[in-house]
């Protein structure tokens, strides 16, 4: 319940006057309001229209036009570098030029964002600090180096061309200071021999080698330096020695004879003495060679003296050739023998030949004086080298290369062993 005090009336009758006073603040203040809020409106449809309307559009016909002139520009200077370069394909093989390095636009953005520049030209990278120079990189490949090949895509080109020409150049010096050689093995193994040191080295310069048809020819300062020579026994038939001289041969080995390498019976060639004979006639040089099964060293000078006999009187003005081989399918009494054998009855046959007064020669493939012989203890004595090919391997010193014994040359029917000896051994 409510107390009312001595003034209750007095306060509803101000009340009641004052009321008309406060509805026309009110109506004027709503007035406000509702232009305020209509004004809002209006200022909000407008913005809308305009960027939903001509306002966009606007926009974008100016950007068009941005990149129409731009584009125009970049294609009056892409025709005046062609108008003024008119470069070929061959110019620009760019199908066979190295990687350079380009990277695509958007490896070339991620890159912009870690402060470096990419040169799409050279493909250089570059700090964010040297940007500008980069920019002046890329400008300087102009069309007129790139034809010119003075860009650094061209020069990466020279650069792989040097290497490889430097490569082959360091190939051949390796062939030059080869420190082993492989053999073959009449088994059909192979084996790496090293080189001897201690053994002189031969100073043939094997370019200076020139093959016309089967004749082999050396030369030195573009003269021959070189005589070409067959070796003959009965096994090549009837020899028209005429006709070898008219073929430009200088010279024949003639097979005096062989021991037998079962028996070990000394056998004379049939055909020696007709050989001999039509080799003089013909004013051949002539050497001779013996086909050794020897398996002690009286049975070598054994040999050494009967080869002497056969020759005694006749003009031999080249070497006196001491032959040792093994013997293909089948076993030779040789095959016992070890280095040291082999060696001392080489040597047991040659002094015998020397002590004549004759040029003594050790005849040999790779297998057999690389690996059965102590070429050391031989090193007195000139080689003939059994190898065929278009030049031999053999490191050492040597006289005479047989090169074909499968060659051919007029006077001999068939196969003929062809050799040139890098020593006039007639004077």
């Amino acid at each position: 319940m409510r107390l009312y005090d001595d003034d209750d009336d007095y306060g509803n009758e101000e009340r009641g006057s004052g009321s008309g006073i406060n509805f026309v603040y009110m109506a004027l203040i709503m007035s406000i309001v509702i232009l305020a809020v209509t004004a809002l409106v209006f200022w909000a449809n407008g913005a809308h229209r305009k960027s939903d309307g001509r306002g966009y559009a606007e926009a974008v016909a100016q950007r068009e036009e941005r990149l129409q002139q731009s584009g125009a520009a970049a294609q009056n200077e892409s025709e005046d570098l062609q108008s003024k370069d008119k470069l070929t394909a061959n110019q620009l093989d760019i199908w066979t030029l190295p990687d350079t390095g380009r990277r695509d636009d958007n490896s070339s953005k991620s890159g912009s964002g870690n402060g470096t520049v990419t040169n799409q030209t050279t493909g250089e990278t570059v700090s964010g600090d040297d940007s500008e120079g980069s920019k002046e990189k890329e400008t300087t490949a102009t069309a007129d180096e790139l034809a010119s090949g003075k860009t650094s895509v061209y020069d990466m080109a020279e650069r792989e061309s040097e290497v490889e020409t430097k490569e082959e150049e360091d190939d051949d010096d390796e062939d030059e200071e080869i420190t082993s050689i492989r053999v073959s093995h009449a088994d059909g193994t192979k084996e790496w021999v090293d080189i001897d040191e201690n053994l002189e080295r031969n100073t043939y310069d094997y370019d200076n080698l020139k093959l016309d048809k089967s004749v082999m020819r050396y030369y030195e300062n573009g003269k021959a330096a070189s005589w070409l020579g067959v070796d003959i026994s009965s096994n090549n038939g009837e020899v028209d020695f005429d006709k070898l001289k008219k073929a430009k041969c200088d010279f024949c080995m003639l097979r005096v004879g062989a021991r037998g390498y079962s028996s070990g019976n000394i056998v004379m060639d049939k055909s020696f003495e007709d050989n001999l004979k039509g080799a003089r006639s013909a004013k051949l040089d002539i050497g001779v060679y013996f086909c050794s099964q020897a398996v002690t060293k009286a049975e070598a000078r054994e040999e050494a003296d009967v080869l002497l006999d056969a020759i005694d009187g006749y003009d031999i003005s080249y070497p006196v050739v001491f032959v040792m081989e093994n013997i293909k399918d089948d076993m030779a009494r040789i095959e016992a023998l070890d280095t040291k054998d082999r060696t001392q009855i080489a040597v047991a046959f040659l002094d015998e030949i020397a002590d004549a007064g004759y040029t003594p020669m050790i005849y040999g493939d790779l297998e057999w004086l690389l690996t059965m012989l102590d070429l050391e203890a031989l090193e007195e004595y000139d080689v003939w080298i059994a190898e065929n090919g278009s030049k031999p391997q053999y490191p050492y010193k040597f006289g005479i290369w047989q090169y074909d014994s499968e060659g051919s040359i007029s006077g001999i029917s068939g196969d003929a062993a062809l050799s040139i000896s890098f020593v006039d051994y007639a004077k």
